[in-house]
């Protein structure tokens, strides 16, 4: 065995003096300041160390009897027993010692496998007495001659192989074999050069998807320490090592030298086996020189963070954590603050038989800001679940934000609760570097999901090749409870490619008009117009609202029109009053299957079995249904039934039907006003006044008022005339205009409904009037998180709608052909 470079014990009280020294006069930046919070849901105990013993841990593994094994970077290992203890008195028996800088170990028959600067060995008791009496050679195809060249080992997988990294002889050089590279050592002992570039590893382990990863240190070609995933034949960034690539003929030529100066999502393009990091932790705010690799497969014993990976940081003493996945290909993740407030210099971190995590390290070499010489800590759960940022998942227009507790939903639906700032790094061959190209996104959206763990965001740009800041510090819980930590990285490599855009689900068709969503997405939704009274030109507003609604808000949009038997639009029908025998025809009804909201505007129609049962199907689909104006008493020979009990679309499906003009009809007209009380609701924003010529309806009793499972939005005021300045009318006091409900089926599904009594083409021309039903449509879709109130709601085109009324000839409205409404 080759004997350690490392300061023995004799030399340790000199160098933790220099070192303290040292760490006072380097700044290690501002602590998180979470401290005092963090021990509410994760406490740190000191595991007592008898005094005797300098135990500077540099690697852990778990043993099968429960113990937990410690190699120290004075070359001894230590077997503990007691680390989950209540009140913990671990006894240590030494198994080993004369090794070298020991970063890694994992249990075999008998011993250990350990990994050492110089190589890799087998450690083992043949005789059972405890201790440690052959020490076999696994590997020692690399070279040593450098205190600064560790070597860290990770495995089995699942075939058995072991992987140990290198780091470099300094930060620029490679003087011994295969220094700054990643080696593969089989189960027969064979030796392979797996990778390049390394610079200074801190640790090696497997994602929760059994994939290689190591730990970078900042330093030349690295502005930060990052997590990087290893494959055969990757280069991670520092070309220092290139000179060993003719030793590695499994390993082919060297990759060209990247350009300093550049960025990596450059480089990477000339350089094929450049591999990114795939979580970059900002310098200095998460983490200095960061050590250790543990994942977290305690089942929930250690919190809610199962299969993600924990890291200890040697110079802030503090715990991290990080997420990955794999888009494209390439692997990236996230990063987020978890504890501060160690007590030394972290260098490994490793989960025990009961889900603790247990770190230790030491403070010698380089600047810490622990003042221990070296510990072991053990980290527990307290049962006490945080709010925070669960995991950050990317998307193709950005990001699913998951959190550990429900999150308000008025809060995080809101996109200025949301600050991000994206940078990159300058790609070069100093040492670190400055953060660089910062850009802004903006969140054009935020929908949180049924369970109010997951936030949606949508960004006006993903940058590729970007570190993405996400700093939540408004955010709350369901509780009102602040993130106890509201930073979080994620770094961009790959955006991955949105789904194909939904296609129209409506064929073309003579007989209905159809509108195409503009950039349309695979989240598309399609809305239906059913147009068909006889008073207010719903044939001339449901066009215009629906090529606007596809053109600026990308959902695709169909209008069904009541039609005479020559396929025309039939705006002057007569209805069963009139004539006994009616029976209307609306062509198209059977898409109802394919719509995601359907916006109810018919007046009084007789329609066909087939046809009415197209619209039950729809009523029971949970999805959200919309009525305008005459909408609330649209149909006759109504029979849509809940267990066996008729249901009125107006009254009981709609929250209210026609009762009455409520003052003069076609004499009055309406400015309609929020409710107060309910002046926050999704569907109001941006709605302050609305005025239409049309008259108010009373769809209740006098006396009474809205069943109650209706919330009312509009309060419309009667007006002396048909002028919006005209003066009110008060002698007729305001009636509810505009509500919402929801409303179970048949098939025990519910939907959210909206009616306005409002509506006439004329009342339409109102910018407040056509956003009151945009925002209506999102607010039924569940999207009330893209309701803001500056949506461009103007007219695509021009639209000079007739007036209503029933003089047909006079107001020239007869029957046409749907195109001629387009």
């Amino acid at each position: 065995m080759r004997p350690s470079n490392g300061i023995r014990r004799g030399l340790l009280p000199g160098c933790l003096l220099a070192c303290a020294a040292l760490g006072h006069a380097e700044d290690l930046g501002d602590r998180w300041g979470t401290e005092s919070r963090e021990r509410e849901y994760y406490r740190i105990i000191s595991l007592p160390i008898p005094e005797e013993l300098v135990l500077e841990a540099g690697a852990f593994t778990q043993l099968p009897d429960g113990r937990i094994a410690v190699g120290t970077r004075h070359g001894d290992i230590y077997l503990v027993s007691g680390v989950d203890g209540p009140r913990p008195e671990p006894t240590y028996e030494l198994f080993a010692s004369g090794l070298d800088e020991i970063f890694g170990l994992s249990p075999i028959e008998g011993g250990l496998m350990v990994t050492q600067s110089c190589e890799l060995t087998s450690v083992t008791d043949s005789d059972g007495d405890g201790t440690a009496d052959r020490f076999d050679t696994v590997s020692d195809g690399w070279g040593y001659e450098n205190y600064h060249e560790y070597a860290f080992g990770a495995g089995p997988d699942d075939e058995g192989n072991r992987y140990v990294a290198l780091g470099l002889s300094m930060s620029y050089h490679s003087r011994a074999l295969f220094r700054g590279w990643v080696m593969k050592v089989t189960p027969e002992g064979e030796t392979i050069p797996m990778a390049s570039g390394l610079r200074s590893p801190g640790g090696i382990g497997f994602n929760e998807t059994g994939d290689l990863f190591y730990m970078e240190s900042q330093g030349p070609w690295n502005s930060s320490c990052s997590l990087k995933a290893i494959t055969e034949g990757s280069f991670h960034g520092h070309p220092v090592s290139y000179n060993w690539y003719p030793f590695a003929p499994n390993m082919g030529d060297a990759p060209a030298v990247p350009e300093s100066g550049s960025r990596i999502v450059i480089e990477r393009e000339k350089v094929p086996e450049l591999t990114p990091y795939a979580v970059v932790f900002p310098y200095i705010r998460m983490g200095r020189s960061i050590m250790g690799f543990a994942l977290d497969h305690t089942g929930g014993r250690f919190g809610p963070f199962e299969d993600q990976i924990f890291l200890g940081d040697f110079s802030l003493s503090v715990l991290l954590r990080a997420t990955t996945e794999k888009v494209n290909g390439v692997w990236q993740g996230a990063c987020y603050p978890f504890r501060e407030g160690l007590s030394t210099g972290l260098l490994d971190v490793a989960f025990t038989p009961e889900g603790n995590l247990i770190a230790g390290g030491t403070n010698r070499g380089w600047p810490v800001r622990g003042i221990e010489p070296f510990a072991l800590e053990r980290v527990e759960w307290t049962g006490k679940v945080p709010f925070e940022i669960e995991r950050i998942s990317i998307l193709p227009d950005g990001f699913d934000v998951r959190f550990t507790l429900p999150v308000n939903p008025e809060v995080a639906s809101d996109p200025k609760t949301w600050a991000l700032g994206t940078f990159t790094h300058i790609y070069h061959a100093g040492y670190g570097g400055p953060e660089v190209d910062q850009t802004v996104p903006k969140v054009k959206s935020a929908r949180v999901s049924d369970d109010g763990l997951t936030v949606r965001i949508r960004l006006d740009q993903l940058k590729k090749g970007h570190v993405h800041e996400f700093d939540l510090a408004a955010m709350r819980s369901a509780k009102g409870e602040e993130l106890l930590h509201r930073d979080a990285y994620y770094t961009v490599n790959e955006i991955p490619a949105a789904a194909a855009p939904r296609a129209h689900p409506v064929p073309e068709d003579p007989r209905w008009l159809t509108y195409s969503a503009k950039d349309a997405t695979e989240a598309s939704p399609h809305v239906v117009f059913l147009a068909g009274d006889q008073e207010y030109r719903s044939e001339e507003c449901m066009p215009m609202l629906a090529r606007l609604f596809a053109e600026k808000h990308g959902m695709h949009t169909t209008v069904v029109f009541q039609q005479d038997e020559q396929g025309r639009v039939e705006p002057n029908a007569k209805i069963k009053w009139d004539d006994k025998a009616v029976e209307h025809d609306i062509p198209g009804l059977e898409y109802l299957r394919s719509a995601d909201a359907v916006v109810f505007y018919t007046r009084l129609l007789s329609l066909p079995e087939a046809q009415l049962a197209s619209i039950y199907g729809y009523l029971d689909s949970g999805k959200p249904i919309l009525v305008v104006r005459t909408g609330n008493h649209g149909f006759i020979d109504w029979d849509y039934q809940v267990d066996g009990k008729r249901q009125r679309f107006g009254e009981d499906v709609a929250g209210g039907a026609f009762r009455g003009h409520h003052g003069r009809w076609s004499q009055d007209s309406t400015r309609a006003t929020p409710v107060p009380a309910n002046a926050d609701h999704p569907v109001l924003r941006g709605v302050d006044d609305v005025w239409g010529p049309t008259d108010v309806y009373r769809t209740y009793p006098e006396g009474e008022s809205l069943p109650r499972d209706c919330t009312a939005l509009l309060m419309g005021q009667p007006l002396m005339s048909r002028n919006p300045t005209d003066a009110p009318n008060t002698d007729l006091e305001p009636l509810p205009v505009a509500w919402t409900k929801l409303w179970t089926g048949a098939s025990g599904q519910t939907s959210r409904v909206f009616n306005t009594t409002m509506g006439s083409a004329r009342d339409f021309q109102c910018e407040d009037m056509r956003r009151l039903l945009l925002n209506a449509v999102l607010w039924g879709l569940g999207r009330e998180d893209e309701i803001q109130p500056d949506l461009d709601v103007d007219i695509v085109g021009t639209y000079e709608p007739r007036k209503s009324g029933f003089d047909y000839e006079a107001l020239d409205v007869r029957p046409r052909k749907p195109a001629e409404f387009r």
